[in-house]
């Protein structure tokens, strides 16, 4: 699984489709991260919400690189769909990880320090919604998506509905709970639990439909 991450790691670096989402991304973080007064955690939901697309796009724009017969090519390689999509999503949350980190400590920097606390509830929160885009990018990728508007499409109501749609326990209570500093222990374990259960779901979903149809 490692070989594959290291080889989507080449092909999405090779490709350079990550370079729009990430300079949006860092002009995000540029524009939030300005006043040393206001205060991070209503800022870290909207980078939150922000890595979650950006994630969504690097493994949707990773997983478009190859076409069909270079994707069969893969495969024999790695012999199981489950290492493909394995090394896909550690390619992608490793990308959102280096992303993690200069969110805070870029946020660090401009407003002169951060408690632990907060440095872990910021990177956890990012790391949350990590996995939901690539839990929503997997399925709306080439793999099973063959045509671009229609990727495009999938994805767009797919992420609406996670940030946006308040009675869904996906991200919106996590996100919503960060912007209004209310409590955050209930919207954070619900978090966590949809995260790695919509990754686990996606992936499956995925590795199965593409047995089927090989």
């Amino acid at each position: 699984m490692l070989a594959m991450t290291r080889y989507y790691l080449a092909l999405l670096g090779h490709s350079q489709r990550y370079l729009p989402a990430i300079l949006a991304y860092i002009a995000v973080n540029t524009v939030l991260y300005t006043d040393p007064k206001s205060p991070l955690l209503p800022q870290y939901g909207i980078s939150a919400g922000s890595l979650l697309v950006v994630s969504c796009w690097l493994t949707i724009a990773m997983l478009d690189v190859e076409d069909p017969v270079q994707r069969l090519v893969t495969f024999s390689h790695a012999r199981r769909w489950r290492s493909v999509l394995g090394g896909a999503t550690l390619a992608v949350f490793g990308c959102a990880v280096v992303l993690i980190l200069v969110t805070v400590l870029w946020s660090g920097l401009r407003t002169g320090g951060f408690t632990i606390g907060t440095f872990a509830l910021g990177a956890s929160a990012h790391a949350l919604c990590a996995l939901f885009g690539i839990a929503i990018g997997l399925p709306c990728s080439r793999l099973l998506v063959p045509r671009v508007g229609w990727s495009v499409l999938a994805a767009i109501f797919a992420l609406a509905a996670v940030l946006l749609v308040k009675w869904l326990p996906l991200a919106n209570p996590l996100l919503r709970a960060l912007a209004s500093q209310q409590p955050l222990t209930g919207p954070f374990i619900i978090a966590v639990v949809a995260a790695v259960s919509a990754l686990l779901l996606s992936a499956t979903a995925v590795a199965y439909l593409l047995r089927r149809n090989a």
